[in-house]
């Protein structure tokens, strides 16, 4: 997906990271069914996935050299929010599997935990940039905040 000029959003990198989920869950249905097809769908998952922080890696350079930040301060600190919410996600749900997979190693549970630790391990790098992000664009209490 091409970026657009002064977009800051989300939308810029979860096409590649819907793309990464949609092969890690057929994965896991390929490998229900003992198939072993499940072993091809893994690498196109990490591509996406490496694809998707490529996207959001971009995103925050773009964020860091805008003119008026300032202005924009709460798109930004929403896009690191829900940034956060994402990776952290993602990253927890990784560590999960490769730990539940442990216990399967014989059975091909040893292709999960090689892809699933190294790239529950990337998911933190968006995570702690985002949460800096966070910290750095904070919003004023008494700002643009409201209470539902």
């Amino acid at each position: 997906m091409l970026k657009q000029p002064g977009k800051i959003s989300i939308f810029n990198y979860c096409f590649a990271l819907g793309v990464s989920e949609v092969f890690f869950l057929s994965s896991f249905y390929l490998s229900i069914l003992d198939v072993s097809l499940f072993v091809i769908t893994l690498p196109f998952s990490a591509l996406f996935l490496m694809f998707s922080l490529y996207l959001f890696l971009r995103t925050h350079k773009a964020v860091k050299t805008l003119p008026n930040q300032e202005e924009r301060r709460s798109e930004i600190h929403a896009f690191y929010h829900q940034s956060f919410g994402i990776f952290t996600i993602i990253f927890f749900t990784l560590l999960f599997v490769a730990l539940a997979f442990i216990p399967l190693l014989g059975n091909g549970g040893h292709f999960y935990l090689l892809y699933c630790l190294p790239m529950a391990l990337l998911c933190m790098i968006p995570s702690i940039v985002s949460y800096k992000g966070i910290r750095l664009f904070k919003l004023e209490a008494g700002g643009k905040l409201t209470k539902i």
